[in-house]
């Protein structure tokens, strides 16, 4: 599925504002902007400033599963070194962890936790954790982005539905309900950060204790259904076009994750007044709320699920530091 344009105008109370392309914007004008465009707003902005009055798609229904742009024809039907095409190994989960190189595509083996070699693996070697996720990031179609993580509780996550990190640094990811919190402050400069935690795990040889991980913020949108004890990959960035949503939520909602739901739904937030306590916890604020991007279709009934899903425009959730002009005069 492929955007075209947007029709966005000012929400209610909001005296002006300026689009990324520096068009200046003023109440009661609703203005087209292209996908490129739209994809710059921050989550922010499209939260508490903007509204979105229509979205111009090439098609206007969702497919009701995970299929990459082009998966049919083309690159993504290139097979890679362990024999499996672009779309068969994003949708492959297994209980193990394995290597991968996938033709004409950019597939990246990281090591944030200092281990030596691409691919080596973060933070808690695999051996001592069980299930330990390398981290594997991959870079597609259409401003997609794709990462491995592992499905570290006791029920299947299903496809569609919306994760949450339940160690970061070890790729372990589990729903909202897990009782994983996710806890925003902010700096000195005023910018939102999903503080640390420790997390204890299961391990080969009795639990084993994560120091300073976040957990709770949004991981990824499952691609399909990722059993218990099983790696799978996540969408991150792009269009996803099957996603579980809160039945009834309008097309243009930010929609965010939920932070009670056990199925992994998003909706939109029940707050959008940004507030900090006294001990500089944010509330309200697009990062705090987990807002993931922007609905794309209306919601439509899944066979046999029970839910609810649509096209969803996922937005990285990396955080710009404010402009300063007193930090940035030459």
């Amino acid at each position: 599925m492929s955007v075209r344009s947007y029709v966005i105008q000012l929400q209610a109370g909001v005296g002006q504002a300026m689009l990324p392309d520096h068009r200046k914007m003023i109440p009661g004008v609703q203005y087209v902007v292209d996908h490129d465009t739209f994809s710059k707003i921050s989550l922010g902005a499209r939260q508490n400033v903007i509204s979105v009055v229509t979205v111009n798609l090439d098609t206007t229904t969702a497919s009701g599963s995970f299929v990459p742009a082009q998966s049919s024809t083309g690159i993504n039907r290139q097979v890679g070194a362990s024999g499996n095409s672009f779309l068969n190994l994003l949708t492959t989960v297994s209980p193990t962890l394995t290597s991968f190189s996938i033709a004409g595509f950019a597939a990246q083996g990281a090591s944030a936790g200092g281990a030596t070699g691409a691919g080596a693996g973060i933070g808690t070697p695999q051996s001592t954790l069980s299930g330990s996720a390398n981290n594997y990031a991959i870079t597609g179609p259409d401003d997609t982005r794709y990462t491995l993580v592992y499905n570290g509780t006791n029920t299947a996550i299903s496809g569609g539905w919306a994760t949450v990190w339940q160690d970061y640094n070890n790729r372990y990811a589990c729903v909202a309900a897990s009782g994983q919190a996710l806890v925003v402050k902010q700096d000195g400069l005023g910018t939102s950060y999903t503080i640390s935690v420790s997390t204890t795990l299961p391990g080969v040889n009795g639990n084993v204790t994560t120091i300073g991980t976040k957990a709770g913020e949004f991981a990824g949108v499952a691609l399909v259904n990722i059993p218990a004890g099983n790696f799978g990959f996540v969408q991150t960035e792009g269009v996803c076009p099957n996603v579980a949503v809160v039945a009834g939520t309008t097309v243009g909602t930010a929609v965010a994750v939920s932070g009670t739901s056990s199925v992994g739904v998003v909706g939109a937030p029940t707050t959008t007044t940004v507030s900090v306590s006294a001990n500089g916890t944010v509330t309200g604020s697009a990062l705090a709320n987990n807002v993931i991007g922007t609905l794309l279709t209306a919601p439509a009934s899944g066979t046999g699920t029970g839910q609810y899903f649509g096209a969803v425009e996922l937005r990285s959730r990396r955080v710009k530091k404010p402009y300063n002009r007193f930090l940035n005069k030459n």
